[in-house]
């Protein structure tokens, strides 16, 4: 479980920075599906509770 949590941690951390660079370059639209981080971010929020 240990190991699920931190490949989540770190595919958050991932996503985070793949939006930080598209503004840095200029992009107005994330390459990341907002969908999907928002999954992700409320898991993560879920298990830091926990």
């Amino acid at each position: 479980m240990n190991i699920a949590m931190r490949k989540l941690a770190m595919l958050e951390k991932d996503l985070i920075q793949r939006e930080q660079a598209a503004k840095l370059d200029g992009y107005t639209s994330s390459p990341v599906d907002p969908a999907f981080r928002e999954k992700i971010t409320k898991l993560m929020d879920k298990v830091r509770v926990i």
